[in-house]
């Protein structure tokens, strides 16, 4: 698939809906940009769990024990009573 854009004068660019759909974007979703060789190719991105950290709500959990918790039929609970 090729699709042609324009940046704006801010270095913004639009990405096509077409695009959006194979990739599966959604709004505020995270894009990496790769450059080898002078070509660009840009991706959903998939965010460690250290990186997301920041972006939830402070829940007073170390993140290391984040994996087990959500593994484990205590995090359900614990969703279930936050909200």
């Amino acid at each position: 698939m090729g699709t042609v854009t324009s940046m704006t004068r801010k270095g913004q660019v639009t990405i096509p809906k077409e695009v959006r759909d194979v990739l599966g974007l959604k709004p505020f979703d995270t894009i990496e940009i790769r450059i080898e060789d002078g070509t660009a190719t840009l991706r959903k991105a998939r965010l460690a769990l250290d990186e997301i950290a920041g972006i939830l709500p402070p829940l007073g959990i170390p993140i290391e024990e984040m994996p087990a918790i959500a593994m484990d039929d205590w995090g359900a609970d614990f969703a279930e009573k936050e909200r």
